[in-house]
């Protein structure tokens, strides 16, 4: 079964390079206006031609409409970009995702902490809960699914829950600087009550995009 991570990332990169290729040989010109009608019009053709797996059909679709409705704002170039970015750090030399364990989970807690996150590990959020922070930013995760989503060797094979209440974008780049990547359920209503619920994934192989971290140019 193909991943999702796996061909969107082959998606983005075929993108850009198509697009270097075009504008090489001057089939393209190098700004804004002529890239996005570039990659607009690569993104149909991919659609049309059946060129990347079924997995990502519903992505290409959605950018297929927003580089209609936006034209250049669309931005599809530099979401290109990010992405092919982002997953180039999660992955290793052979292009294979990083997998996500026991160790790196401690050590992303810490990172939290140092940033003055409350980290709340030792409970099990079985029910609609209330949590209390004093008014720090907090992360709670359940102590239960993190016991069932770890495996003997200490490696995530389960999806997990991370409820979260504070600055998000903060919580995403911490844990991207773990090789981590978050996907958004929802960002206020859960189980615990004010917090937003996050998912993350063995191996970061979410079936949709992910939340990107700030971009450092």
């Amino acid at each position: 079964m193909t991943i999702f991570f796996n061909e969107i990332y082959n998606v983005v990169s075929s993108g850009l390079t198509a697009l270097q290729a075009a504008q090489a040989t001057g089939k393209a010109q190098k700004n804004p206006v002529s890239e996005s009608i570039f990659l607009s019009a690569w993104v149909t053709k991919v659609l049309k031609q059946h060129s990347f797996d079924r997995c990502v059909v519903k992505t290409l679709q959605e950018w297929q409409q927003q580089s209609r409705t936006m034209g250049k704002n669309a931005q599809l170039k530099l979401h290109f970009e990010r992405l092919a970015e982002t997953y180039a750090k999660v992955t290793d030399e052979q292009g294979q995702s990083i997998a996500i364990t026991s160790a790196v989970m401690t050590t992303f807690y810490a990172a939290l902490e140092q940033q003055d996150w409350l980290v709340t590990n030792e409970y099990e959020v079985n029910r609609k809960v209330s949590h209390h922070t004093d008014g720090k930013a907090s992360l709670v995760v359940c102590s239960a699914q993190y016991a069932a989503a770890i495996n003997d060797e200490g490696e995530l094979v389960k999806p997990l829950s991370l409820y979260i209440r504070g600055n998000v974008q903060q919580f995403i780049d911490i844990a991207y600087q773990h090789s981590i990547l978050l996907f958004k359920i929802t960002d206020y209503k859960s189980k615990v009550k004010f917090h937003g619920e996050y998912i993350i994934y063995p191996l970061n192989t979410g079936t949709h995009l992910p939340e990107l971290p700030t971009r450092i140019l």
